[in-house]
């Protein structure tokens, strides 16, 4: 009870007595965005009007770690118009585990209250994945959750055949303002890299290998996490020794 009293007076007085929560965080000399979700989207509503393409993604405590020996994933990660952490292990990491980014984080509620945002304004949207079997269950997912979603078209990166220009000229040709990418991390990254000046959109969203609800399934086992935070844990004590 007292813990939750605690909470609601330092929401309320919290930054009238200096305590603000850090709003960035570094990881492996990489630096990562710990806004609240309310923050976050306020962000991203402002980049609607841009006329270039601003990248949003989940970063995973796997994506970091593997960021040491990839550098075109480090330079992803480091250059990120808003990077979302998208695991509480990297919270606690960092010594910025608040109950409020703990709950927003573990409950994924970026990713909801960004696409009830892509829905209640309309903006058209395209799905990228690597197989059509991914690509087909995210759509099923969102047309379930999100009824009123405008989809403005979907590929499988494995359907091109030879290089990726077919996948970035139906991209274009869909005009959407959002993209949802769910190609696997690095692959992602390296994919965005190689054909971001030639794609139209106003957002992408890279979520690779996470849920859009982590409310009814998680994004991997128990053991899998637990695997993860001991690596970053480790890469992080070898980065500052």
């Amino acid at each position: 009870m007292s813990a939750i009293l605690f909470a609601y007076i330092f929401s309320i007085y919290g930054n009238e007595y200096g305590c603000k929560m850090i709003k960035k965080i570094d990881i492996l000399g990489i630096q990562l965005d710990n806004y609240t979700v309310r923050e976050a989207i306020m962000r991203v509503e402002a980049w609607y009007d841009n006329n270039v393409l601003n990248v949003i993604e989940m970063v995973s405590m796997q994506m970091l770690t593997e960021s040491e020996t990839d550098p075109v994933l480090k330079e992803v990660i480091s250059s990120l118009d808003l990077a979302v952490i998208g695991e509480k292990g990297i919270l606690q990491a960092a010594g910025v585990d608040t109950m409020q980014r703990i709950r927003e984080t573990e409950e994924n509620d970026f990713s909801d209250e960004f696409l009830k945002r892509v829905e209640r304004n309309r903006k058209s949207v395209f799905v990228i994945g690597e197989t059509q079997e991914a690509v087909d269950e995210l759509i099923q997912e969102l047309s379930e959750e999100y009824p009123k979603l405008v989809l403005a078209g979907a590929a499988a990166t494995e359907n091109c055949v030879g290089d990726l220009e077919g996948v970035i000229n139906e991209l274009n040709a869909a005009t959407p303002a959002v993209i949802i990418s769910i190609i696997p991390s690095p692959k992602q990254e390296h994919f965005l890299v190689e054909h971001r000046d030639k794609i139209n959109a106003n957002l992408w969203y890279g979520i690779g290998g996470f849920e859009v609800h982590r409310k009814r399934s998680k994004i991997k086992g128990f053991f899998f996490n637990l695997i993860q935070r001991i690596r970053l844990k480790n890469s992080i004590e070898k980065y500052e020794s």
